[in-house]
């Protein structure tokens, strides 16, 4: 049987292997048409060397992250360090780990749903805002400084970097007829 660093190596290979393809397929496309697919795949191949380098110099211990646990921000308790050993993890509720997916799911399709309604733009800053302001990541202030930064920099690199027309949302007709 194949050990976990591995497994998680044949995958970043492939992934790396796929985005060299992207990248080399890209070369075939106009001017304006790569302007998206190649940086993005190179920023992607950059971060996928980066990950190979650092799963393979942490110990193996170090590679369990669950995703679901980042995201909901569930905390597990703590074990101290001569017990991590020891004790077996203990099994998760099936329960927790469904509400765990629900709210996963619903921050994407709440974000889709926003995107829809309100375009990319004004999507972004509310469910950056709002992500910030639920999880308690910063403080409002901070939080509204932090989200208007993020929010400037997507919107330079789409409208004016990549020169992206955006779509304004369902609502902009309710919006324009209130000008």
């Amino acid at each position: 049987m194949i050990g976990r660093r591995a497994q998680e190596n044949i995958i970043v290979v492939l992934i790396i292997l796929g985005l060299i393809g992207v990248i080399v397929m890209s070369f075939e496309y106009g001017p304006r048409a790569r302007m998206v697919p190649i940086p993005v795949a190179a920023f992607g191949l950059i971060l996928a060397l980066v990950q190979l380098v650092w799963q393979n110099v942490r110990s193996e211990d170090e590679l369990h992250v669950d995703l679901l646990e980042v995201l909901t921000k569930r905390k597990g308790a703590p074990v101290p360090a001569d017990e991590k050993a020891a004790a077996p993890a203990p099994p998760e509720d099936a329960r927790g780990r469904w509400k765990r997916e629900v709210t996963a799911y619903g921050m994407v399709l709440l974000f889709l749903a926003l995107v829809w309604a309100l375009g990319p733009m004004p999507s972004v800053f509310v469910f950056t805002l709002g992500y910030f302001a639920v999880s308690r990541q910063y403080s409002f202030p901070r939080a509204i400084a932090y989200t208007a930064i993020f929010t400037a920099g997507v919107y330079a690199v789409f409208v004016y970097a990549l020169e992206i027309q955006l779509y304004h949302g369902y609502l902009e007709p309710v919006v324009e007829y209130f000008r």
